[in-house]
């Protein structure tokens, strides 16, 4: 059985894990947004849009990912202070 202060180790490691994954979604949001814009904006001069329409998706569904890692990482705090 696991100690209290094997299970803080646990989650503060969690913590960790979780918040270098939050800055590499920023980065990657971040230089999704400009190849979106970049695309969206070379499109004008085609016949056919040069932008793919998973990027659409992906750039949609960027503000629901970073939520959920907010939200664990704050119940992980709270359940650490609970400990």
């Amino acid at each position: 059985m696991a100690s209290i202060a094997e299970v803080r180790a646990a989650l503060e490691q969690a913590s960790e894990i979780l918040r270098e994954a939050y800055r590499s979604v920023r980065s990657a949001q971040e230089g999704l947004d400009e190849a979106v814009s970049i695309l969206a904006e070379s499109s004008e001069n085609h016949h056919e849009s040069l932008l793919p329409p998973e990027f659409v998706r992906a750039k949609e569904r960027f503000p629901d990912q970073l939520e959920l890692m907010v939200g664990t990482l704050e119940r992980i705090q709270r359940l650490t202070v609970e400990l």
